[in-house]
């Protein structure tokens, strides 16, 4: 997740929505995270996470993660404390400060790791170690989408999912200039050469699609 893109976590996320039938921490019980306007937000978190299908001590990774815990909060508020949640960025800056935050607030089951999506093994992480991993305006950072898209593939266990956010092929002031948006015939191309397929598709917001891949085999 880009570091531009905490402005968009605060619209409602956590918000009595249910993930596999446990009710998740309301908002008003974020304390250290004031959440914006719903007229304010690109993408609905509260939405990505109600079609992530999350389950209680899975391992998660937010891929890509920029500066901001709110969103890895809320991950580790699902897994609860049998599960991982791993905030993978490439600047180390951003790690440290995901540290910082970390300790300050004294947020369990959250772990910082320096790693490059854009290289084979370039994160520090076993294989198959993940139940879900999101990419979440990252694949349009990338400067090789399949080795980004292959890199999460490796740290998926056998069912787990890679969660996609990214710009709809838009012009607007807030997205990445349209040379640099990635399509979803693009990742349905890349899908095809890493042996991956499209299990579901959704809108986490009115400018961004969503998309679900899984395993083939």
């Amino acid at each position: 997740m880009t570091v531009f893109s905490c402005f968009y976590y605060y619209n409602n996320i956590l918000a009595n929505i249910k993930v596999n039938n446990i009710k998740t921490l309301s908002v008003d019980k974020l304390l250290f995270m004031k959440p914006l306007g719903s007229k304010t937000s690109l993408i609905s978190f509260d939405k990505i996470l109600e079609e992530s299908d999350i389950f209680t001590g899975s391992n998660l990774a937010d891929l890509g993660c920029g500066n901001s815990v709110f969103f890895l909060y809320s991950l580790a508020t699902i897994t609860a404390k049998n599960g991982k949640v791993f905030g993978v960025d490439i600047q180390p800056s951003i790690i440290e400060t995901i540290k910082r935050e970390i300790s300050h607030h004294s947020i369990e089951g959250v772990f910082p790791v320096l790693g490059n999506l854009d290289q084979l093994r370039g994160v520090p992480l076993d294989d198959n170690i993940l139940d879900r991993a999101f990419l979440i305006n990252t694949l349009h950072q990338s400067s090789d989408i399949i080795s980004m898209l292959g890199e999460s593939k490796r740290l998926l266990k056998k069912n787990g999912q890679i969660i996609i956010i990214d710009w709809d092929m838009i012009r607007m002031p807030l997205s990445p200039h349209i040379d640099r948006q990635v399509s979803q015939k693009t990742i349905e191309e890349a899908c095809l050469v890493l042996d991956l397929k499209i299990i579901k598709r959704f809108k986490p917001g009115k400018f961004h699609y969503g998309l679900i891949l899984a395993n083939k085999n």
